[in-house]
């Protein structure tokens, strides 16, 4: 009964901070990303501090990869475009050797 009442009082209070964050007055004072990336990190918080109390390390791991999950994704909104040209050159660079290689296949063109 102890752990249940812990629990409850654990992820209301991690419910109650999420929320404090989406009240018209502060999200005023956020943009929608950093909102989301503050609400992952309380969500990453809440699920560690989770699994400390009922001594689950799989539950803290989670934590942990959710923790790990809001400076990736802050990085990768910041260098989605770097991202993108980095994927169109390797495909550029590869592209060729496929299509050599299906024209190989084929055979020599007869002219």
């Amino acid at each position: 009964m102890h752990l249940i009442w812990t629990q409850a009082l654990h992820w209301g209070a991690v419910l109650v901070a999420m929320r404090l964050l989406f009240v018209a007055d502060v999200s005023r004072m956020m943009n929608a990303d950093a909102s989301a990336l503050a609400a992952l990190t309380m969500l990453a918080v809440g699920t560690f501090t989770a699994g400390v109390h009922i001594a689950a390390w799989r539950i803290c791991l989670v934590g942990i990869v959710l923790a790990l999950g809001v400076p990736a994704i802050a990085w990768l909104e910041q260098s989605a475009l770097l991202l993108l040209l980095v994927a169109i050159v390797v495909v550029a660079a590869i592209a060729p050797f496929f299509w050599r290689g299906k024209q190989s296949a084929q055979g020599p063109a007869a002219t």
